[in-house]
Parts: C-alpha cells; sequence; structure tokens
C-alpha cells in the first residue's frame, strides 16, 4: 500500500482558490443538486439525519443538509477552504463542525447515517489505492445500514471541460479556464486545468493568482471493485445529464457525472437490493 501523505500541490492549489472559490462556483446550484442525491440516498434506504460532508469546501455543499434538519460535519483537505466553510457556519448562526482532514486517511469522525461526497472530489484521487482508502475512510464513519452518495467526472466531462479554454466574470473577478488534456482521454487517464483568477484591487491594478489541478478518470468498474474491497455495498448508478437530470441510463459518452449511493452492510437487515 502506498503511503498517504497530504499533497503539498492540492493544499497549494486550493489555498490560490480559496478567496474566489463561492464566486467561481457560483452557477452550481447545490440546494437543488442535494436535494436530488437526497432523494437518491431516501431511496436506497437511508434512515437518520446525521451526516458527513466529505471534501466540503467553502460549505456549500453542506449547507442545504443544515437547511433539511441535518446534524452536520463537513471536512476538507484544504485549511483555507476549511476556514471559509466555518465563517459561512457562524455567519448562519448554524450548529456544524467543520475540521480539517484527508479523505484518503479518513478519521473516525462519528457513526452517521448519510456521507456525501461531490463536486467530482473522488476524480483528485490519482490511484486506485487512494479511491480504496477514501471509501474506507466512508466504511468507517457509517453506521450499519448507512448511505454513501458520491460523484465521478466522465469520460464526456473531461473530453468537453478539461481540452478547452472558457472564461468566466463573477463577483469582481475575471476566471480564465484553460484545459490542457486532449479530446481523445481514455479510460483511467489524467486530466489537468489550468485555473487563472484576475481580481480587481482598490487601486484599480489586477492580481493574478494562479492553480492548476490534476484529476483521474475512475471508470464505473474501478470505482465498483474499490466499494466492494472496502466492505461496502454498491446499490444504486445514475447518469448525470443537461439540467441536473439524473437516469439509470449511465452513459460515459453522454453524461458529464456518473453518481454513485453505497451502503455499509448491516447484519440485523436481510433481503437488501442489489445494484439498480
Amino acid at each position: 500500500m502506498e503511503t498517504l501523505l497530504i499533497p503539498d500541490r492540492a493544499i497549494d492549489a486550493y489555498a490560490e482558490l480559496a478567496p474566489v472559490y463561492d464566486a467561481f462556483t457560483e452557477g452550481h446550484n447545490h440546494e437543488r443538486w442535494m436535494g436530488l442525491l437526497e432523494d437518491l440516498a431516501l431511496e436506497s434506504g437511508l434512515r437518520g439525519r446525521h451526516a458527513l460532508d466529505v471534501a466540503c469546501g467553502t460549505g456549500s455543499s453542506f449547507l442545504p443538509l443544515l437547511a433539511r434538519g441535518y446534524e452536520v460535519v463537513g471536512c476538507d483537505l484544504s485549511p483555507d477552504m476549511v476556514a471559509r466553510a466555518r465563517e459561512k457556519v457562524r455567519m448562519l448562526g448554524a450548529r456544524a463542525e467543520v475540521v480539517v482532514a484527508d479523505m484518503r486517511a479518513l478519521p473516525e469522525l462519528g457513526a452517521f447515517d448519510l456521507v456525501t461526497c461531490i463536486d467530482d472530489a473522488l476524480n483528485n484521487l490519482l490511484s486506485a489505492d487512494q479511491l480504496r482508502c477514501a471509501f474506507e475512510g466512508f466504511a468507517r464513519n457509517l453506521r450499519p445500514g448507512g448511505i454513501a452518495v458520491f460523484d465521478s467526472n466522465t469520460l464526456h466531462a473531461y473530453r468537453v471541460w478539461y481540452a478547452a479554454t472558457n472564461a468566466k466574470d463573477a463577483d469582481g473577478s475575471f476566471f480564465c479556464i484553460r484545459g490542457e488534456t486532449g479530446p481523445d482521454i481514455g479510460p483511467g487517464a489524467t486530466a489537468s486545468v489550468c485555473i487563472e483568477v484576475f481580481t480587481e484591487c482598490a487601486n484599480g491594478l489586477w492580481e493574478r493568482a494562479q492553480s492548476r489541478h490534476l484529476q483521474r478518470h475512475h471508470p464505473r468498474d474501478h470505482v465498483a471493485r474499490a466499494v466492494e474491497e472496502a466492505g461496502l455495498e454498491l446499490v444504486a448508478v445514475r447518469g448525470l445529464g443537461r439540467g441536473l437530470q439524473l437516469s439509470q441510463e449511465a452513459d460515459e459518452e453522454l453524461d458529464t457525472k456518473f453518481v454513485y449511493v453505497a451502503r455499509k452492510p448491516d447484519p440485523k437487515r436481510l433481503g437488501q437490493r442489489g445494484v439498480t
């Protein structure tokens, strides 16, 4: 097994992006997205309202869970992102714990009914061992019968978004997103994107920051094997299409993400369903 070390490169990348991360992701409808994922988790047997949000970033992913009455713990690799998530919790007057933790060596933070890990966070894991270790961390933090919901980018996503140049303006910042990946990327390959951020300063000048993000495509069968090796049961796979629509016909060439639901076996419950 490989040694698990916090990658300074990833921490540095998100340290650069953290101050403008909410502006960069302003088009993400986390309220609707988390609603769809909660519905899928409930269909798969979710019971209870104690949730762990892994790779929570600045907290936008777990705020909808708080609004739905869940008790939430969030964790992220980046101290800068965690600091911003904590500030959101404080400003809302909400009760949620947010800690710094590496998903590849996730400590036992509680016995949760639901573990979420969304917005392609798992694609930052660059090997099969790292993926399995992350799922072992999910299992470590789930009560028997608990549900994990997570997503992963498809080949279609990498061939479109990681092989092109895009730009956007948001909240006083200008973003240039330069894909560094070929349009013929294959299963299991790595992809990189460079994000340049130009922020207007009080003196009228612009400040430039740059971060580079490396991800790996995880084929569906690799994910299924890692889930099994971690002692979890894969119970559902969905494809994410246009308009935040989930479908059972998950397709690498058409969908932008696959959404997976895994369950920690409960010896007291018999006859649980297989993959749907």
